[in-house]
């Protein structure tokens, strides 16, 4: 056979081979992949446990376990008087249970986990105390504004009655500009020419306004009360002060409250 023949024989074997596709072979190739992926799932659970980790499992174990009856200490407690489940001292004052153990965790030094503990503690109260503060603080002027809000009410209401009252009695002048209402005040300052057409508005609505507070108002309803014989509150006018007083419980609005709420 010639050289040629023998490099054509070879080939026909190697390809031969490649092209062996029997089911034996397919199975043992499958059967394989299977084995080496059940290798590497298994693997992490077959991870040696470190030092660390095996210390942890004992001291939990360790930990669970009570004090069996053949423990010395145990037989010591016993010949004084201990018995399993009752609470340590002569009375019974003390403990039932062991005191735990805490395992220090970190490299920070001794008292620094507490000393954290209590300082953000402190923040905490010291802001709860802010929010405290700040919401009294906010109660307080909204009871303020509604004060104030309530006195301006009352304040308008006590200038209209008093200035017709005052009509009603042909009384010609007030006592007191903020006696009337805002509207005839400026009428009367055109009429009498107290007040030129040009005059800025609103620096007379200024003045108007610094009018409007607590004292201004008790005047006025002690006006009312002592010329006209009404109760701004009561809506009603009495016969004399003694009868006023008899059916009124009071002149301002705190007398009323009760009655008005």
């Amino acid at each position: 056979m010639s050289d040629s023949e023998d490099d054509y024989m070879s080939f026909k074997v190697i390809v031969d081979c490649k092209d062996d596709v029997r089911p034996g072979l397919l199975v043992n190739r499958e059967k394989r992949k299977h084995d080496m992926f059940k290798k590497k799932a298994e693997a992490p659970n077959k991870r040696q446990k470190t030092l660390h980790e095996m210390e942890q499992e004992n001291r939990e174990i360790g930990l669970s376990t009570a004090i069996s009856n053949e423990n010395k200490g145990f037989r010591m407690l016993e010949k004084m008087g201990f018995k399993s489940g009752e609470s340590l001292g002569k009375s019974r004052p003390g403990i039932k249970e062991p005191i735990d153990i805490v395992l220090k965790q970190g490299t920070s030094g001794i008292g620094r986990e507490s000393h954290i503990k209590e300082v953000l503690s402190k923040r905490q109260q010291q802001k709860i105390k802010n929010l405290k503060h700040y919401e009294t603080q906010f109660r307080l002027a909204n009871k303020e504004r509604k004060n104030l809000a309530q006195i301006r009410k009352d304040f308008f209401k006590a200038q209209r009655v008093c200035e017709e009252l005052d009509f009603r009695s042909n009384v010609k002048d007030p006592v007191e500009e903020f006696f009337w209402t805002k509207e005839t005040i400026k009428k009367r300052r055109k009429m009498e020419k107290e007040c030129p057409d040009d005059t800025d508005s609103s620096d007379e609505d200024d003045e108007f306004e610094q009018y409007v507070t607590e004292e201004n108002l008790f005047a006025i309803i002690d006006y009312v009360r002592s010329k006209h014989l009404y109760c701004l509150y009561c809506v009603i006018t009495g016969i004399d002060i003694e009868d006023l007083r008899e059916n009124c419980p009071g002149p301002y609005r705190m007398d009323h409250d009760t009655e008005m709420d």
